[in-house]
C-alpha cells in the first residue's frame, strides 16, 4: 500500500499496542506465582523467567522495537548493545536484527562471565571497536543491579563508554536505583506493570 492507505499506524499508537501484547506475553510465559529463592538469595513470591520472552520470535520483535524506540526518544547515541551472557544475549541479537532492518543498525555484543583461555582472551565478543565507543549494556530483569554492573564494568575496562542501561523488567528491588547513580537506567516494565 502507498502512503494514502489504510496501513500507517501512528508511531504512539503503535509503541502502545507493542508495549500491551509485549506485557500480555510477559505474564503469560514468563510470570510464575509460588515461593521462589532469587539469584540475590532473596526468597519472592514469583518469579520471571524472561527468556522464555525474549527468545519467543513475537517477543523477542516488540522488546526490540519498544528499546529501539526509546533509544529514539531519548536521542540516545551508540554503536554497539549487549550484556552479560546468558540473559542479554537474545535481546541483543534482536536489537540488532531489527534495528539493521529499520536502517539504523546497532551491532550487539556478549560480555562472557570469564574470559575465554584461548585465543584473543576476550570478555567481549561479537564487537570490536577503538577506545571510547559508545554501548548500551542490557538484561532481562533488573534486581540487584549485579548482572548489569558486572557488563559495565567489563565494557568499561575495553575502553568502551556506556552510555546507558536498559532492562525489560526492573523488580525495583534496589538494582535500578544503584545503577540510575551512574548510567541513564531504563526499564520497558517494572515487576507491578506485570503483577
Amino acid at each position: 500500500m502507498g502512503l494514502g492507505g489504510n496501513c500507517y499506524t501512528p508511531l504512539v499508537e503503535k509503541a502502545n499496542s507493542d508495549y500491551d501484547k509485549l506485557r500480555d506475553i510477559l505474564q503469560t510465559k514468563s510470570l510464575r506465582k509460588g515461593d521462589f529463592t532469587l539469584s540475590s538469595g532473596k526468597k519472592s513470591s514469583y518469579y520471571l523467567d524472561c527468556r522464555l520472552t525474549t527468545m519467543d520470535p513475537n517477543g523477542a520483535l516488540l522488546i526490540a522495537r519498544l528499546i529501539l524506540q526509546k533509544i529514539r526518544e531519548e536521542h540516545i547515541q551508540a554503536e554497539a548493545i549487549g550484556g552479560l551472557t546468558l540473559g542479554a544475549d537474545p535481546i541483543a541479537a534482536s536489537v540488532a536484527v531489527v534495528s539493521a532492518l529499520e536502517g539504523t543498525p546497532l551491532h550487539a555484543f556478549i560480555v562472557r562471565k570469564e574470559a575465554k583461555s584461548h585465543g584473543m582472551q576476550r570478555f567481549i565478543e561479537g564487537f570490536d571497536a577503538g577506545p571510547g565507543a559508545r554501548v548500551i549494556v542490557v538484561d532481562d530483569v533488573c534486581t540487584t543491579g549485579a548482572s548489569h554492573q558486572r557488563a559495565a564494568e567489563r565494557a568499561e575496562e575495553a575502553g568502551y563508554n556506556v552510555v546507558a542501561v536498559f532492562c525489560v523488567v526492573d523488580r525495583e528491588e534496589g538494582g535500578s536505583e544503584l545503577l540510575r547513580k551512574k548510567y541513564p537506567f531504563y526499564a520497558l516494565f517494572t515487576a507491578k506493570d506485570l503483577l
